[in-house]
């Protein structure tokens, strides 16, 4: 019984406080534990028959320390253990989070984005525990835990130790995700989790095994001697779970081969050929787990992700992530270079002409002031309207999105133009603030936006504090794992959704030089599905200097890349400066320039209770303009005027009772509303100069 302790569990194990069940197997009890230091752990206690056992105990301690060794990304981390006293255990990681077996069931098949996730973080994690010299033997759904940054594997190498006399043959794994030789109880190598990842994928997209359920004897004889049942997945990972079901051994890609062709979106490289279904077998009927208007964001992945043995040459890892040195090839062995085809275009990248939309607060305010003589302020205005800006999609139903964004479509192809589009529709979009009801609504809602791109060229920032602020973060506590699992799958669809278009780039946030911090703005991106969009924005929140911005995105940009090709949670600077400034290597990123041209607010300290720079900060000014040549570095797409300069952040009382702002003596209009007075500064003192 799982959950609370029975009668007889310990009260505690060595210095570990123990505070409910986690789970029983073959092997012993999982409870969830506190440390001394009060962090939760996971206590795995061994069955006292296997500890008293002399050659388990030895095989124990090899296992621990090869477990060691294990990369503590995508897996539960080993802690601590006692493999000499009395009470023999295991200490790892607390991962929190439902199993995939417990998701699948209470929501129903993955999809999409979250189905080629869960893949590519399986596949990692596959890598780090083969490369330890360990073999998993008993990779299925329950072992997969979906924790708030990702999927982890848990369990890695213990079922190796459960294969002594003391031990039925069925304890040796789970019989529907075991390989033909398991069952055959034949040389077990690291060929065998191959083809148990095939199978883990195929519950993930059916809720179904690949040799279906019934007793073990019947379910292993299907596993050697008949072909798996499988769904239509498209894409690259369809073919690769085929080929990881292959009944010889020989024939599976490894784990490292999984994880390039993932990244790379195609199989070229692997040498064995596509398993044909036997003649005997029976063809499969499942049901196709992506829809065909949602491509498969692996095999539109915008820049390649480069696994540690093949492309990235790790010269020393230590725990704190320190000493890397990359470099990285193309499959034909040339220099890796960005792909860039029909698919996955990036007008940004082509030099394209930027749109500036015609009828804007700031041309609408310009003939206002014309009207009442203010000459002088109205050809200010002009000059602010004529600055190529992003369009905010921020709410109305499907079909009224679907409009405004098709006849922005139609404006901007006129002027030979891109637009730049910020969607502001997320649920729970800044910290609770808004937005779509519902995923579901959510996800119907983008899709409006990507029928109304079609075919054309655009650029989309998705979701403004989307990440910097999302719900279940230290910078927006409410909501949980559960929020932030919830935000990931929400912004991970939309990247998929929208980054399938042939002309569009997609951007996800990557908040502002400094804040959120490196590794956390990384972590974040990389769970959000950064490796299918074109990349990140900075600032758009923001006011700081270009320059920090472009510094800071450089460093992020290199922090992601560690993340995803050699699975670091940390990223000093001896790691950083060891990682080239290689675009085709490195995610790439733009700014937002609208109101940054002074830089930011400094209030004289003590004026208020609660200066909140951030909020219409006064003195700013509109910043550089919008291009996609003079951008500072390599890795910088464009500048872009993402935020509209003459918007208001929100109602700002700087710690007073208010409701008045006592910077401006007047009550200041709510979030995202249009401020001319506000314009009017930040269009007078702007760097470089609006001009006419």
């Amino acid at each position: 019984m799982d959950g609370v302790l029975l009668e007889g569990d310990p009260v505690r194990v060595g210095p570990y406080r123990i505070v409910r069940r986690l789970g029983e197997g073959g092997m012993g009890v999982v409870y969830l534990a506190e440390a001394p230091s009060g962090e939760q752990v996971a206590v795995k206690l061994i069955h006292r028959h296997l500890a008293a056992d002399s050659e388990f105990r030895r095989r124990f301690r090899r296992e621990v320390e090869t477990a060691r060794r294990v990369a503590r990304f995508s897996t539960a981390a080993v802690l601590d253990a006692d493999v000499d006293g009395p009470t023999a255990y295991l200490v790892t990681e607390y991962v929190p989070g439902p199993t995939l077996l417990e998701e699948v069931r209470r929501r129903g098949p993955l999809r999409g984005s979250a189905l080629e996730g869960l893949a590519v973080s399986t596949a990692t994690a596959l890598r780090a525990i083969h490369a330890a010299g360990v073999v998993h033997r008993d990779l299925k759904p329950s072992n997969v835990l979906l924790s708030p940054l990702g999927p982890k594997v848990i369990d890695f190498g213990l079922a190796r130790l459960a294969d002594g006399s003391t031990q039925s043959m069925l304890a040796l794994g789970t019989p529907a995700y075991m390989s033909p030789e398991q069952a055959r109880r034949e040389k077990v190598t690291t060929a065998s989790d191959i083809f148990s990842w095939g199978g883990v994928m195929v519950f993930a997209a059916t809720g179904s095994p690949p040799f279906g359920s019934g007793p073990g004897q019947d379910v292993l004889y299907r596993v050697v001697h008949d072909e798996p049942q499988l769904p239509r997945i498209d894409g690259v990972l369809g073919e690769l779970v085929a080929r990881a079901l292959a009944k010889d051994p020989a024939a599976r890609p490894t784990a490292e081969q999984l994880v390039d062709a993932l990244a790379a979106g195609h199989t070229r490289n692997l040498t064995a050929p596509l398993p044909s279904p036997r003649p005997d077998a029976t063809p499969s009927t499942g049901p196709s787990t992506v829809p065909s208007t949602v491509p498969s964001g692996a095999a539109r992945r915008r820049w390649p992700v480069r696994a540690a043995a093949a492309g990235l040459v790790v010269a020393c890892l230590v725990a704190t992530g320190a000493l890397l040195a990359l470099s990285g090839t193309d499959d034909d062995g040339a220099p890796a270079m960005r792909r860039q085809g029909v698919a996955g275009g990036n007008p940004l990248r082509e030099g394209a002409r930027l749109f500036a939309p015609p009828d804007g607060d700031a041309a609408r305010q310009a003939q206002v002031w014309e009207a009442q003589g203010r000459a002088a302020d109205a050809a200010l205005m002009r000059a602010l309207a004529r600055v190529p800006q992003a369009i905010r999609l921020a709410g109305g139903g499907p079909e009224q999105v679907r409009r405004t964004v098709q006849d922005t479509m139609a404006q901007a192809a006129r002027q030979d133009a891109v637009p730049v589009f910020v969607t502001d529709f997320v649920p729970q979009r800044d910290c609770h603030n808004g937005g779509a009801a519902s995923p579901e609504a959510y996800r119907a809602w983008i899709d409006a936006v990507a029928q109304g791109i079609g075919d054309g060229r655009a650029v989309v920032a998705l979701e403004p504090a989307g990440l910097s602020r999302a719900p279940g973060t230290p910078e927006c506590p409410a909501g949980g794992p559960q929020a932030l699992r919830q935000r990931y799958a929400d912004l991970g669809y939309a990247v998929t959704r929208l980054g399938g278009l042939p002309r569009t780039a997609v951007y996800l946030d990557g908040g502002l030089a400094d804040w959120p911090s490196l590794e956390a703005s990384a972590e974040r991106l990389a769970a959000a599905g950064v490796a299918g969009a074109d990349g990140f924005y900075l600032n758009v929140n923001g006011h700081r200097p270009t320059r920090d911005s472009v510094a800071w995105g450089v460093r992020l940009a290199k922090c992601v890349h560690l993340r995803l090709s050699a699975g670091a949670t940390a990223c000093p600077e001896d790691a950083l400066r060891h990682v080239p400034d290689d675009t085709a290597e490195l995610p790439r990123f733009v700014v937002d320039t609208s109101r940054n041209g002074t830089g930011e607010w400094r209030p004289p300290p003590g004026r208020f209770a609660d200066p909140q720079e951030w909020c219409n900060p006064p003195g700013r000014g509109a910043g550089a303009r919008p291009t996609t040549t003079d951008t500072g570095h390599a890795l910088v797409d464009a500048l872009l005027w993402l935020n509209d300069p003459g918007r208001s952040t929100m109602r700002c009382t700087r710690g007073t009772a208010g409701p008045e702002d006592p910077v401006y003596g007047v009550v200041t209009p709510d979030a995202g509303r249009w401020w001319p007075e506000l314009a009017l500064e930040r269009a007078r003192n702007a760097v470089p100069p609006l001009t006419e």
